[in-house]
């Protein structure tokens, strides 16, 4: 048994192996090309630069109204971020808690979300027929449309390993209802709540399609927007579209190393029961 158990390890770490250069080379590659020239760019290899060019960084920042988009794309992921795990948490203990026949339909009803794919053609006329077209506000309920039912089905499972004793505890301890969910239950349930955060907060941030189709004005560009208008003034200088690329992941990037140890145990979090 303890041989298998070893082998199976060994196995998937060759495979880890393996497979992370398909992942890190293109990163890499990225890193290496925003401190090059145009012409070492071009060669889209892992060269080392023959000469550091911070002046690449400077560029972007100067013509690429990357701070603009940085503005557009922090209030829309920090809105839109904040509702879906307010109403995700919510929603998920009341579903976990109550657990009868129409709660298990709305729990149903949110899992059919994660297949059901957006239709936008709908959702713009949608927003134009209710004035919210080309504003942050629409955009930003659409984006916690979109990530609400993940976030549901994450808090329901967790919650439903924390014993309701706790619940009546807060009670009779004199706690409303909203006492109760921020005061109590949140600080239990922050594994959930850092992995809604930092996976809404990817999925957000660097979503092109949705601000692209609903909010394409100049003024509220979101950062992948820049990147795209800013890719087409300069299609051959690699250069100074990595650099931009860089711009829009690094706080993605940072977000993710600080907090990527609660992800596993918000993931698996109610997953056995026992």
């Amino acid at each position: 048994m303890r041989k298998s158990r070893r082998r199976s390890k060994v196995i998937s770490f060759v495979l880890c192996i393996l497979i992370a250069p398909g992942f890190l080379i293109p990163i890499i590659m990225m890193v290496l090309g925003s401190f090059k020239t145009q012409g070492e760019a071009l060669h889209m290899d892992l060269s080392l630069p023959k000469q550091v060019m911070i002046e690449n960084y400077q560029h972007v920042l100067e013509t690429g109204n990357i701070l603009r988009g940085y503005k557009n794309s922090l209030i829309i992921t920090i809105a839109a971020v904040a509702l879906i795990i307010i109403f995700g948490s919510m929603a998920g203990i009341v579903i976990s808690r109550r657990n009868d026949r129409k709660m298990n339909i709305a729990y149903y009803y949110f899992i059919f979300g994660l297949t059901a794919t957006m239709q936008l053609v709908t959702t713009y006329f949608l927003l134009l027929k209710i004035h919210l077209l080309e504003t942050y506000i629409g955009v930003i309920f659409v984006f916690t449309a979109v990530n609400l039912p993940f976030a549901v089905m994450t808090f329901a499972s967790f919650v439903k390993g924390i014993p309701r004793e706790i619940d009546e505890a807060a009670l009779i301890d004199g706690c409303n209802t909203l006492q109760m969910f921020f005061k109590v239950l949140i600080p239990i349930m922050k594994p959930a709540v850092i992995t809604n955060l930092i996976i809404a907060a990817i999925s957000v941030w660097n979503n092109f399609q949705i601000p692209l189709y609903l909010m394409s004005s100049s003024e509220n560009a979101t950062i992948p927007m820049m990147v795209y208008n800013f890719y087409g003034l300069y299609a051959r200088d690699w250069q100074y579209v990595f650099a931009a690329i860089m711009f829009t992941i690094l706080p993605v990037v940072i977000l993710y190393l600080c907090l990527q140890k609660y992800i596993v145990e918000g993931m698996t979090a109610g997953a056995v029961k026992g």
